[in-house]
Formats: structure tokens, C-alpha cells, sequence
């Protein structure tokens, strides 16, 4: 069972987070303006306290040690309590903070939010600025607790304790065809869907997709000529050959594609929003949400 001190300095909880942050003890030290010897005597009095070496010197820098993640959330909502409890009262303002959120997302969630997104913050005056990062999701636990991103995108699922979530848009999956497709007339019944031929974009190199276990359920399948992992290149490929895809409304409808209901039940494309439990009490976080949420009904 982890030993959790009883009395700790709340500076070297400063230093945890510069050297969870950074990775480094020397770009730690930087960030806090102390030398290497003073953040190297802190971790050594953090280790001591929680016995447990906290962080691991490895090739790639200073990795954190179970122990280290499992307690980072509660020191950065203490440090960031701590932060605000300094300045009472002063909210966060959009008009004046010289602030870059940063979010990671796959380029067809991009393609969806960005423009909503672009369109909001600029009603409102704003003088922050945004970040769209590669969505990497083998790292989003660990990019959310460090404060590399605010906040993460995407539309599967992710669920661990340390993250927050909210469903930000909810958008209609259509089938997609070509201007003039000599397959599709004016309405789309299931066996001319499943007549096309169609193109898929996953991230994964196999596995179904929504409208493939939708099918399933139904005991019916799509003939899928082509898979690729690039959405965005979907309604390129669709304008220009035979080929049918399933993708949100918004983008068919932006490339004047055919936007066809499909002929069968399907859950809807929807993006979520995920940040870290100890940035919930941060007010430009707070703000940042509500953004995403005008979005969904933008």
C-alpha cells in the first residue's frame, strides 16, 4: 500500500509537476528558475515521502512511476486551488487573456469543430488562441495530466478515472455518393446500399466500424473495396469515382456530395471532449467548455 506523508512541503509538489511536465529534471529546474541540484534534492525529499521513486530515468527522460499518476490529479486541483485561492474573484476573461488552448484530435474531428469553433470565438471578442494537435491515444492520459493538451477529441469512448468528459456534437452519418451516381436514385433502400461499393476510413488497421455492426446486427455486409486511415480524404474519393461512404452530414454536404439517409438504424457520428480532473476548477478550462458545448449547437 502506497504511504501517503502526513506533512509535505507544498513547494516540492511544484517541482513533481515541472518534472512530470517537462520530463526532465534540468528543463524542470528551468521552468522553476532553480538549479538542477535544488530539483534533484526536492525529488529525493518526494521519494522519502511517499516512498516510491516517483520517477524513472529512461532514454526517453524522467517517466512516472505508477504511483506518480496515480497521485498527479490531486496535486495539480491542490496546486491549482492554491493558484486561484491567491486571486479571489477574478474570472476568466476571453477579451484579455493571452491564452492557447491546445487540443488533439483526428482530422475529420477537426474538419467538424474547427469551423464551429473558429465561429464562436470570434462572436465573442476573444483574444485566445487554439492549438489543433495529432490525436495520439496511446498518449492522451499522459498529455492531459501534463498539460501538453487541454483537452482531447474524439469520437470513441475513452474511459480511466482521471478524465472528465462531455459530449460536444451529435451529428447525422448519411451515406455519400457522387452527383450523378448511376447506382442511387432518389431514395436509398438497403439492397442498393448494399450494392455499392464502398470506401471506409478507420484509424485501425481492421475491425468494424458503427455502420458495419449495425449492418451486422441485421445479418447483412457492405463489400468495402477500398480502407484507409484518412477520413478526410472520404469525400475526394467519393466525388471522383463510384464509391459510396458513410460519413457525418456536415462533410458531404461541404464537398456537394449526395447526403442519403442511410436505410437502416445507426448511432449518430458524435465528438467527445476530454480534459483532466485536475483541471475541472480551472477557469479558462471552465470557459473553454462551455465554447465546446455552443459548438454542438452551432
Amino acid at each position: 500500500m502506497m504511504q501517503r506523508p502526513r506533512r509535505i512541503d507544498l513547494n516540492l509538489y511544484r517541482v513533481f509537476d515541472a518534472i512530470y511536465q517537462e520530463g526532465s529534471l534540468t528543463r524542470a529546474g528551468e521552468v522553476l528558475h532553480l538549479t538542477q541540484p535544488a530539483v534533484s534534492n526536492a525529488l529525493a525529499r518526494l521519494r522519502a515521502a511517499y516512498d516510491d521513486p516517483l520517477f524513472v530515468r529512461t532514454a526517453a527522460g524522467m517517466v512516472p512511476t505508477p504511483v506518480a499518476e496515480s497521485i498527479v490529479a490531486d496535486i495539480r486541483s491542490a496546486l491549482q486551488m492554491l493558484d486561484d485561492s491567491l486571486k479571489p474573484g477574478e474570472a476568466f476573461d476571453p477579451r484579455k487573456a493571452k491564452r492557447r488552448f491546445r487540443l488533439s484530435a483526428g482530422d475529420q474531428t477537426a474538419a467538424m469543430i474547427a469551423p464551429r469553433l473558429v465561429r464562436e470565438i470570434a462572436a465573442l471578442g476573444s483574444a485566445v488562441e487554439v492549438e489543433i494537435l495529432p490525436l495520439r491515444r496511446d498518449a492522451v492520459l499522459h498529455e492531459l495530466a501534463s498539460g501538453q493538451i487541454d483537452f482531447a477529441l474524439d469520437a470513441i469512448p475513452l474511459s480511466d478515472p482521471q478524465l472528465l468528459s462531455m459530449t460536444v456534437m451529435q451529428e447525422e452519418m448519411v451515406c455519400a455518393v457522387r452527383q450523378g451516381h448511376p447506382g442511387v436514385g432518389r431514395r436509398l433502400s438497403l439492397p442498393q446500399f448494399l450494392a455499392l461499393s464502398h470506401v471506409h476510413a478507420s484509424s485501425r488497421r481492421q475491425g468494424p466500424g458503427l455502420i458495419d455492426l449495425a449492418l451486422r446486427r441485421l445479418g447483412k455486409q457492405r463489400r468495402i473495396v477500398l480502407r484507409l486511415p484518412y477520413h478526410l480524404s472520404l469525400p475526394h474519393i467519393v466525388a471522383g469515382s463510384d464509391l459510396a461512404a458513410a460519413i457525418p452530414r456536415s462533410l458531404a454536404v461541404a464537398h456537394a456530395l449526395r447526403a442519403l439517409p442511410l436505410p437502416f438504424a445507426t448511432p449518430p457520428a458524435e465528438i467527445f471532449a476530454y480534459w483532466h480532473k485536475s483541471a475541472n476548477l480551472d477557469r479558462g478550462n471552465q470557459w473553454f467548455r462551455e465554447v465546446l458545448a455552443r459548438c454542438g449547437g452551432a
